[in-house]
């Protein structure tokens, strides 16, 4: 992974896909996240450093670091806060997508962490990113003292949502290749989906459409992960927090139970009117549990230190 810090990054596929990332970074930085695009780790950053354990966002597949900053803006006003983008995802230099699977992305977190010279972080996934962090976790226990997923992949939900039904069809209702599909998958995400501009709808879609080949490989060599079982997630020992909306319609939320199975440490919320988004929908409540977790650890950070 060290070579990615050599490459350039993905570069986006339209003008209005440039267009947006430079809006979004504005706006990023107006709330006090920085875009930093060096040493091969596209990433937002904010909140100060040194003081107390750090924080990094994991997204979700399909997406990009950009989901989580309504979340970083609120985090960040306390502790440093690191929002990348994953190989495969984002501006990330790119990767041949058959390389990129399950162990590839815990072998990125490392890289991650060694490249940014960061403390063991606390790690808050969403979706897929909840799986890879949880994975993390699970084999790598000295290097985590916190976890949060929010409606992660990983352990198949007793329930099947339409997504999950299609995927054992070998069907996959993640692909977005056209304004249509865009909007389908985007309405799934949420309890109610906040308002898009027609014209940004159209570039997000050209966007995607442009990586959907990749993104499908991608989620071919997940498969084992999306419809996969508790048995690797066993070894977490560090607390963790479990989020999930309660109308979550891509990972259906009987699976927040399989999870606290695995995790008998852990607690478990469940807060209404959200989708698999939760972080986008109800981003104050998310970050209220974080924040009591990231108490927690500091506190105990302290209370470990010589006097």
């Amino acid at each position: 992974m060290n070579a990615d810090a050599n490459r350039p990054n993905h570069r986006p596929a339209t003008l209005g896909g440039r267009v947006l990332r430079r809006i979004a970074t504005g706006a990023a930085r107006v709330t006090g996240l920085r875009h930093r695009s060096d040493l091969g780790w596209p990433r937002f950053e904010g909140g100060p450093i040194g003081e107390g354990v750090p924080i990094v966002l994991v997204h979700g597949f399909g997406v990009d670091g950009l989901t989580m900053l309504q979340l970083a803006r609120r985090l960040a006003r306390k502790h440093h806060v690191v929002v990348p983008d994953l190989p495969g995802f984002g501006i990330h230099p790119d990767h041949d997508p058959k390389i990129i699977d399950f162990e590839f992305f815990l072998a990125a977190i490392d890289d991650l962490i060694a490249t940014l010279n960061l403390d063991p972080p606390v790690l808050v996934g969403s979706s897929m990113g909840g799986a890879i962090a949880g994975g993390y976790a699970a084999s790598r226990p000295s290097a985590v003292p916190g976890l949060v997923v929010i409606g992660p992949a990983g352990i198949e939900p007793p329930i099947d949502t339409e997504v999950f039904a299609a995927a054992k069809r070998d069907e996959h209702l993640l692909r977005v290749d056209s304004v249509a599909s865009f909007e389908r998958i985007y309405a799934l995400n949420f309890t109610r989906p906040p308002w898009m501009p027609r014209f940004m709808k159209r570039v997000v879609a050209a966007e995607a459409a442009a990586r959907a080949e990749d993104h499908e490989i991608i989620l071919r060599n997940l498969e084992d992960l999306m419809l996969g079982t508790a048995d690797r997630f066993t070894d977490i020992a560090c607390p963790t927090e479990i989020i999930w909306g309660a109308d979550d319609r891509i990972i259906h939320p009987s699976a927040a139970a399989c999870w606290q199975d695995a995790i008998s440490s852990a607690t478990t919320t469940i807060i209404k009117d959200a989708g698999h988004s939760t972080m986008v929908e109800k981003p104050d409540a998310v970050a209220a549990i974080i924040e009591q977790l990231m108490q927690r650890l500091n506190g105990a950070e302290r209370a470990n230190q010589p006097r």
